[in-house]
């Protein structure tokens, strides 16, 4: 049909107001005119998340609204249209190419900027949307974590999210705010739960659990407040601003947890859990990792030595800096050599690490995943590099 021909030779358009005014007449538009909005909408989208890979442009509300917006523009757009259009309308390599160099300077590149603006604007709308829903949404649950906020806690988010948008872009952030409400009521009539409000659970997330890695006496006063820190990034790590990969809350998770933080230099911004299988038959805690290449371990639970294990036979243990108590309830502090970082530098990206903790009878046992049954914790060098190189992306000036 027609609309495919116009979809496959459309590059992003980036006047919000325009996307606005078409996708708000909903009764007066023609499949085509709708289909050409959520085109729009997924276009802006998905060019922000790819330039957020080179440049620290997005928050976790952010980064998260526009996911979740992607991914529920992605199945009606798929079936409207052939998988060769559907394809060019994803434009995140566009993104990843256009900020390839890094952070590039508004005063040179107006275009570019407009494109990221536009993607934050329509975001902080999807965030504070559910303030304004017709129903209640303390009786819808987010679609991922199954938690229910009232509607006190979306009026908070709501005007954290204005605070970005004044003057001329406030018609046009109330506008779509009230569009996603519409979206939003609609999925909650049908199935009790909506994945679009993820988006502002995340920034409340977020902005609670910076207010405690500050120190600071209270954060916005939600519901959330302490109940969903990230213990390891708000503790030791501070304040932060995205988490790669995949989204969990603040729960735990197997692999390299990989943060952007607030706060620049050699700190650790990135771990790895490490578990004991059993409730105290040994160490837990983390391999902490910072940018420049230097690794902590810290446990709750003594252990007598810790090494890593390379899949190419190489065992290099760590330097025992501290420890005290039982294996199941002490502490133990190890740090990795700087002359073995440098050996692990020349190492292929292929190669497998796994962690081992020494008991007191010489008896080596690995450090496991998370779960009921799980299996031991490993990453190849590679994984690592790339996390590293993703936290460390420049940030616009």
């Amino acid at each position: 049909m027609a609309i495919r021909k116009i979809l496959s030779r459309m590059f992003i358009t980036l006047f919000v107001s325009a996307i606005l005014a078409a996708v708000t007449a909903a009764q007066a538009q023609s499949d085509n005119e709708k289909l050409r909005s959520m085109a729009q909408l997924y276009g802006v989208a998905t060019y922000a998340l790819g330039a957020n890979e080179q440049c620290d442009l997005l928050d976790q509300g952010e980064y998260r609204g526009l996911v979740v917006l992607r991914d529920a523009l992605t199945p009606d757009l798929s079936r409207a249209t052939t998988s060769e259009v559907f394809t060019s309308l994803n434009h995140a390599s566009t993104g990843t190419t256009d900020w390839a160099t890094g952070c590039l300077a508004r005063s040179t590149h107006d275009t570019e900027w407009r494109r990221i603006d536009s993607a934050r604007l329509i975001a902080h709308a999807l965030q504070a949307a559910p303030a304004v829903m017709a129903s209640d949404p303390g009786t819808c649950s987010t679609g991922n974590m199954g938690e229910k906020l009232p509607r006190s806690d979306w009026t908070i988010v709501a005007a954290m999210a204005a605070r970005h948008h004044v003057n001329g872009e406030r018609a046009t952030f109330d506008g779509l705010k009230k569009m996603f409400a519409g979206l939003i009521d609609a999925d909650c009539a049908r199935t009790q739960s909506a994945s679009l409000l993820q988006a502002g659970f995340d920034a409340l997330w977020l902005a609670e659990d910076n207010a405690l890695a500050n120190g600071a006496d209270k954060g916005p006063g939600s519901s959330l407040a302490g109940r969903y820190q990230s213990v390891v990034v708000a503790k030791a790590m501070g304040p932060w601003r995205l988490r790669r990969g995949g989204f969990n809350g603040s729960f735990p998770r197997d692999g390299i947890n990989a943060f952007r933080l607030v706060g620049r230099g050699d700190t650790a911004t990135a771990f790895l859990h490490l578990a004991s299988i059993g409730a105290f038959g040994g160490p837990r805690g983390e391999l902490l990792f910072r940018p420049k290449g230097g690794w902590t371990v810290r446990l709750g639970g003594n252990a007598a030595a810790v090494a890593l294990s390379l899949g190419d036979g190489t065992i290099i243990p760590l330097i025992k800096l501290s420890g005290s108590g039982s294996e199941g309830l002490g502490s133990a502090h190890f740090e990795l050599p700087k002359a073995s970082i440098a050996a692990l530098a020349g190492k292929a990206d292929a190669t497998i690490v796994h962690i081992e903790w020494q008991d007191g009878d010489g008896k080596w046992t690995p450090f496991f995943g998370l779960g009921r049954n799980p299996d031991p914790q490993k990453f190849t060098l590679g994984e690592l590099r790339d996390a590293l190189a993703w936290v460390i992306v420049p940030r616009p000036q």
